[in-house]
């Protein structure tokens, strides 16, 4: 095939229109398997050591070939590469018996090398009529180069051309697959169109040059077309073929002699298929015709192999797009008809010693008609028959034999069930050959023939040929179906870890634990189960209910009237009590009335179960520290079905998670209560001294289990006098608190026993920590209210304090505003410095003045500094100022002390009446 030269002043390698259509040939390319065929083939047939399929993009890549190294098929042709662009560039096949006299070879570094010395290449032309790539064989060694050599190669040329356009057209075009699909495998050769609508058929100028006669021409008259360009020997193997295709699977083909209005007679190959519109109906035929006549008389071995090598091609691309494999049995007869077969069959291992046979037409037929005579149902996929030595299909799936019997006899000699079988089926002729990619059996692949068959050593090399497509169809369906399971299995896996990362969050969000477990109920559903309830163990041992889920919010008051009934009517043989009693998992694939009449006595409990209409049930325990404290119940329906492996781990971890979050929950409360209990016998109720009123509020911090070190106390001296102190140990814990207690303590007994000053007694406090070791430090204010004296008028309250680092305390006027006792300069916490002195502060206090003593939980937290705290509390007072001193302080602390606070707070308010 020549193209038409382009004009010098145009590089036909840099045409932006010939890159474009190698583009999109090379991004089909599904492999190099079928161009290593071809080359291989196109090697054998000329008697070449080498072989090599080029595609040009911008530059040139090697897309398959024969005796070349690895690595080769895929990079770029190193060796050919400046062969195969003169090639693209000029247009037409290259023919070079010894490239070391041709002087613009000669240099080559192939060349010099000694690799490159005879070479012919052929031109990959597109459909569109661009040269895309080459062909080529070459040798260490001149040759000569018949015409018939370039011929051949620019036939197979062809049929690289028909692989690739066949594999882009898969992915290009949707509607119009078939037209193209036939037109490209023709190579570009007659086309012609029978619209089953009207009967008329349509031949294209090279369809009507092959009848010998100028076109193109529209046909009506189709039985005159036929008694005049027909031979009538054809006649009616024509009409047969066409009666078959518009009946069975639309497949048209058939070989016939035109007759030329000079007289001669050409052979002719007919190739179609039957076209269906949207709805499934036949509309049209699409086919195309060559001529064979040069290529029977002068190369029909040659041109056999052409044509073998097409339908290999053809099965090859077909068998790419099938999903199933059915499918492939019946691909794979369509090459194996190129050799005369009856009918084919594809044997699969599926893994478990059995072989599932799917059989083509001709053989399904036949058998399922004996059957439907013998009244036996067939399988709707596949004939299952055990993998033994006594029929060729076994026996070459399992021992990777190949076995080619040219009649009955030589079949029954080897493998005596073959006379039953052959008889049946009606089979003379078979071969069968084993499936293997990379030495791993996958199956057999089985041609029959009705008639006696002799297999010459081409017949043998297409069977081989479609046998290795097939294989690989086959592993590439087995892999897609390991993929499909193994993603369908990672995606549950995922869910199952989305589940338990969930319930972590559930379990770790709360410490209330009814809380975690309801949410925890309406995790587990609809993941894990259609319904669920969970149950946990009293310290007497009963079991009390604390959660329920059902998928349908509707229902779930059912599951709640059901878990009511099971935690008061259960009996010992419910699961619930035997997984809490013997700590293992309870899995009910199928729950029968007899099951449910033994764990539920009584008849209305078993009717409230039956509404929820559970099918299947799981339990687990709900374990901590060996122990288990609960159970969770998990039911599906019958659509849902049993819980699978998968389900029932993830519901024992999720069992086990939860018997830690409840376990822990419990230990909280205890400590938390330990904890209350413990601070609260340090915080005793305060004095009810006379001109004055007292009130102290203690509220302990919303997360941990530790008592801390905020404390406050009030007492009367001898002398009359009122002490108020209040204090924050650094830390939160139990030495904070231990700290607490004893600077509470000493500063109580310094204060009541000594009588000094506030500074006073912080610095004896001071001094009596440092000498007793406590090692801790503190803030504290402590104060003393004496009443009517100070300023000579007897009718106003006087407040003396100190503070060791501790914020300052707020004053509250009546009818007036509210101000910060902060005297400007702060002494040190205690415990830092025993010697340094501390500086006492006064005011007076005039009757129905409040003071507010409080400890930085108040006013400090993550999202405010002390200062914007500080102004919120004087704010506070402003607007609750006047209220009664229990409720004003209920007020504050409703304000200022958020769900979530992390430090305790201690407050201590006096009012002078």
């Amino acid at each position: 095939m020549t193209v038409p030269q382009p004009s010098p002043a145009v590089d036909d390698l840099q045409d932006p229109h010939r890159v474009a259509a190698a583009r999109r040939l090379f991004v089909e390319v599904p492999g190099p398997a079928a161009y290593d065929r071809l080359s291989g083939l196109a090697a054998r047939l000329l008697g070449a050591g080498h072989a090599k399929v080029t595609l040009f993009t911008v530059r040139d890549i090697v897309v398959g070939g024969h005796g070349l190294p690895p690595g080769v098929v895929g990079g770029r042709a190193l060796l050919t590469g400046a062969f195969s662009e003169r090639i693209v560039r000029e247009g037409r096949a290259l023919a070079v018996p010894d490239a070391r006299a041709d002087e613009t070879l000669a240099g080559l570094s192939a060349v010099t090398s000694g690799e490159v010395v005879a070479y012919l290449g052929a031109p990959l032309v597109s459909a569109s009529g661009r040269v895309v790539g080459a062909l080529a064989v070459y040798d260490p060694a001149p040759r000569t180069w018949q015409d018939d050599d370039v011929a051949l190669l620019e036939h197979l040329a062809s049929a690289v051309v028909a692989e690739l356009e066949l594999a882009a057209a898969r992915s290009a075009i949707g509607a119009s697959l078939a037209r193209l699909d036939v037109a490209l495998e023709a190579s570009a050769v007659g086309i012609w169109e029978y619209d089953l609508r009207n009967g008329v058929l349509h031949w294209d100028e090279r369809c009507a040059a092959v009848h010998g006669i100028e076109g193109p021409l529209e046909i009506t008259d189709l039985d005159s077309m036929l008694a005049e360009r027909i031979h009538a020997d054809d006649h009616e193997a024509v009409r047969t073929a066409m009666a078959e295709a518009l009946a069975g699977p639309g497949e048209y083909a058939v070989e016939a002699r035109a007759l030329h209005a000079d007289g001669t007679v050409r052979w002719t190959v007919s190739r179609g298929r039957v076209v269906r519109d949207v709805r499934g109906e036949r509309v049209r035929v699409l086919g195309t015709v060559v001529d064979v006549t040069d290529a029977r008389a002068e190369a029909a071995r040659r041109m056999a192999a052409v044509q073998r090598a097409a339908a290999v091609a053809e099965v090859a691309a077909q068998l790419a797009n099938a999903t199933a494999p059915a499918e492939l049995a019946e691909i794979a007869l369509r090459g194996a008809r190129v050799l005369g077969a009856f009918s084919s069959a594809l044997a699969v291992l599926d893994g478990t010693g059995l072989l599932r046979v799917h059989l083509a037409r001709g053989l399904a037929d036949t058998v399922a008609a004996a059957a439907a005579e013998a009244q036996v149902d067939l399988p709707l996929d596949a004939v299952v028959v055990e993998l033994d030595d006594e029929l060729p299909t076994q026996y070459a799936a399992r021992h990777g034999e190949r076995l080619l019997f040219a009649d009955l006899d030589e079949a029954v000699a080897r493998f005596p069930r073959m006379a039953e079988v052959g008889a049946a089926l009606g089979l003379r002729a078979i071969a069968a050959l084993p499936l293997q990619v990379e030495g791993r059996p996958l199956g057999s692949f089985v041609v029959t023939w009705d008639t006696d068959h002799a297999f010459a050593a081409d017949d043998v090399e297409l069977l081989e040929a479609l046998t290795a497509q097939i294989a690989l169809s086959v592993s590439r369906l087995r892999s897609e179906d390991e993929r499909a399971a193994a993603v369908a299995a990672m995606a549950e896996a995922n869910q199952r870890l989305q589940l338990l990362a969930d319930a972590g969050r559930v379990l770790s969000g709360s410490l209330d634990i009814g809380e975690q477990l309801d949410r925890l109920a309406d995790i587990v559903v609809p993941a894990l189960a259609d319904w669920c309830w969970i149950v946990v163990t009293e310290e007497q041992g009963r079991l009390q209910e604390v959660a329920w889920a059902h998928r349908d919010p509707a229902r779930r008051a059912d599951v709640a009237d059901y878990v009511h009934a099971m935690t008061r009517g259960m009996s010992d043989e419910h699961a619930a009590r035997v997984v809490t009693r013997t700590g293992r998992p309870l899995v009910l694939p199928e729950l029968d009335a007899d099951r449910i009449a033994r764990s539920l006595p009584d008849l209305a409990d078993r009717e409230t179960l039956l509404r929820l209409e559970p099918r299947s049930a799981l339990i687990v325990p709900l374990v901590a520290a060996g122990r288990v404290i609960g159970a969770l119940g998990t039911a599906n329906g019958a659509e849902r079905g049993p819980h699978t492996p998968g389900e029932i781990e993830t519901a024992v971890e999720v069992g086990r998670r939860a018997g830690l979050a409840l376990q822990a929950a419990r230990l909280y409360e205890q400590q938390r209560d330990l904890a209350d209990a413990l601070q609260h016998s340090m915080l005793t109720a305060p004095p009810r001294p006379e001109g004055c009123e007292i009130v102290v509020r203690y509220v302990p911090a919303s997360e941990g289990a530790e008592i801390g070190g905020d404390w406050y106390d009030a007492f009367v001296e001898p002398g009359g006098a009122v002490v108020l102190a209040i204090g924050d140990v650094v830390g939160h814990d139990r030495y904070a608190a231990a700290a607490m207690g004893q600077l509470r303590g000493l500063l109580r007994g310094i204060g009541y026993a000594g009588g000094g000053s506030p500074a006073q007694v912080l610095a004896g406090l001071d001094r009596a920590a440092a000498g007793l070791a406590l090692d801790a430090m503190a803030t504290a204010v402590v104060a003393r209210l004496e009443q009517g004296a100070g300023d000579g008028t007897g009718d106003e309250a006087v407040l003396r304090w100190s503070s060791a680092g501790h914020p300052p305390p707020v004053l509250v006027l009546p009818g007036e505003s509210v101000r910060v006792l902060d005297p400007g300069t702060a002494d040190l916490l205690l415990g830092v410095d025993p010697a340094r002195p501390r500086t006492d502060h006064s005011c007076g206090l005039p009757r129905g003045s409040t003071v507010l003593l409080f400890t930085d939980g108040l006013v400090e937290r993550r999202d405010r500094d002390l200062d914007a705290g500080t102004a919120a509390l004087v704010a506070a007072l402003e607007e609750y100022g006047d209220l009664p001193l229990d409720e004003l302080c209920d007020r504050v602390l409703g304000r200022m002390f958020l769900p979530g606070a992390e430090d305790d707070v201690a407050l201590l308010a006096v009012r002078v009446r």
